[in-house]
């Protein structure tokens, strides 16, 4: 039996029509959709209610230990008010600083919260919040120390070795890196700072290479106690200021983001800076 064109095209059209709607309901099955990446780190901290944050308590006023033992501080408050606002409990973890980093990674830890800079470095192994600070680097010395040198300022951190200054710095910093490249003569390191300061104030090192806004702390407190004066010797422009999270950790990221936009927007962070003195 002969069939006409049109009757012949018309069964094409519903072929077509079929096949496409056919198509709809098997892709999910041929081609499945792509699966959206969870952020391990967030995912546990739901599951828990807890934030788990490494710290090493040795920057005043970011970070230390108080007469009763416990951690507090400018950072430390400023977390304590983000993880209250997400809904969630904080467990500080004590441990080195160098060892931050690695157990973020490892994620052993959630989050690091330390005066951690920011630097194209570290970028690459991690990541950070926003930043809540910009600090300054600051080389500083015994008023004594200064004058005997005849040392106002120093132009560059070069200046160390023309000096043949013997300089400390904590193991793991931004500091350490920086020192290490441009007068690593000069360069010793300390597990913490306040190991360099004291060395400092006993001679056996010249200045310590840190950042505000411990170094203006050192320098309050030695004022206050009728301690030999402390200046600044050398100081320069320095980087932002963040916790650092793991790379996959994009979800906690974000939700800090927000809680920290907020407290920004409010007035709440300057007011912390006020009453920690940064």
């Amino acid at each position: 039996m002969s069939v006409s064109k049109s009757s012949a095209a018309v069964g094409m059209v519903i072929i077509a029509i079929v096949a496409f709607i056919v198509g709809l309901f098997s892709a999910p099955y041929i081609f499945p959709p792509a699966e959206e990446v969870e952020d391990p780190v967030w995912a546990h901290i739901l599951e828990t209610g807890t934030i788990k944050v490494g710290t090493e308590p040795g920057w005043p006023p970011y970070e230390f230990t108080d007469e009763q033992g416990n951690i507090v501080g400018f950072e430390i408050e400023l977390m304590e008010m983000i993880a209250d606002k997400l809904g969630l409990e904080v467990e500080w973890v004590d441990m080195g600083f160098d060892a931050i980093i690695p157990s973020v990674q490892s994620m052993e830890i959630d989050l690091g919260v330390s005066g951690f800079s920011v630097t194209p470095e570290r970028l690459e192994i991690v990541q950070f919040t926003m930043p809540h600070s910009i600090t300054e680097g600051q080389i500083i010395m015994l008023e004594s120390r200064a004058n005997e040198l005849g040392i106002t300022e120093l132009e560059s951190i070069s200046n160390l070795t023309d000096y043949g200054l013997k300089c400390g710095t904590q193991v793991g910093t931004t500091q350490q890196d920086e020192l290490m490249e441009k007068a690593p003569n000069a360069l010793v390191t300390y597990e913490d700072f306040l190991l360099a300061l004291q060395d400092m104030k006993d001679g056996t090192i010249d200045c310590v290479y840190a950042e505000t806004p411990i170094t203006s702390n050192w320098i309050l407190q030695a004022e206050q106690a009728g301690e030999e004066p402390i200046v600044v010797i050398y100081r320069r422009p320095y980087w932002p200021v963040a916790f650092v999270a793991h790379k996959d950790a994009d979800t906690l990221v974000a939700q800090i983001n927000g809680a920290l936009a907020e407290i920004i927007a409010t007035g709440q962070l300057d007011e912390l800076k006020a009453k920690w003195k940064c």
